[in-house]
């Protein structure tokens, strides 16, 4: 696998010096002093919340990367947060509710392009429990929210990957009608 970001970094953090060259796919070394610099997965954490009609919490995307295009809920855990609270964090930022429970249910490796810069992600989902929906609003990097039928959702109009794939779980975990 080649390295995403070979194009991006130059500069060593460590000298300074425009010495630094991709030494695999998630690595860097300074020809100059040695260093060798990681670009590690980062977390983030995905929620699925349904309502009392077995809808699914969808989200829309209010910024880019995949503006405009459909989401779950979430983000990127900070520095010392656990994923639970990262998702707690979140899911009160985003949309101004209160996670009673969670219980993990999937992960997918991920990358996240930023401006230039190609990110690995572990995105972990974990089935959220919210008890009253009345004070729920788009906010922060949300711009709107919808309960939806999880078996009728076309994955397509999804941005993200590790959505998409997180779709196709939950659609296949649903019973299928059978005709008799």
């Amino acid at each position: 696998m080649k390295n995403p970001n070979a194009h991006v970094f130059r500069y060593c953090p460590l000298c300074g010096q425009k010495n630094l060259m991709a030494a695999n796919e998630k690595s860097f070394l300074c020809r100059a002093c040695q260093f060798k610099f990681y670009l590690n997965a980062a977390a983030a954490g995905i929620a699925v919340i349904f309502n009392k009609k077995k809808e699914l919490l969808v989200t829309r995307r209010k910024f880019h990367p995949a503006k405009d295009t459909l989401d779950l809920p979430g983000g990127f855990a900070e520095p010392g947060e656990t994923m639970e609270g990262c998702i707690v964090r979140e899911i009160k930022e985003e949309l101004n509710l209160n996670i009673e429970r969670l219980d993990y249910f999937c992960s997918i490796p991920n990358t996240y392009a930023y401006k230039g810069v190609t990110y690995p992600i572990t995105d972990m989902a974990f089935f959220c429990v919210v008890g009253d929906f009345t004070g729920i609003r788009a906010s922060d990097d949300i711009s709107h929210f919808y309960f939806m039928d999880p078996a009728r959702l076309d994955r397509q109009r999804f941005g993200l990957d590790s959505a998409r794939r997180i779709i196709d779980r939950l659609q296949n975990q649903i019973p299928r009608a059978t005709t008799e």
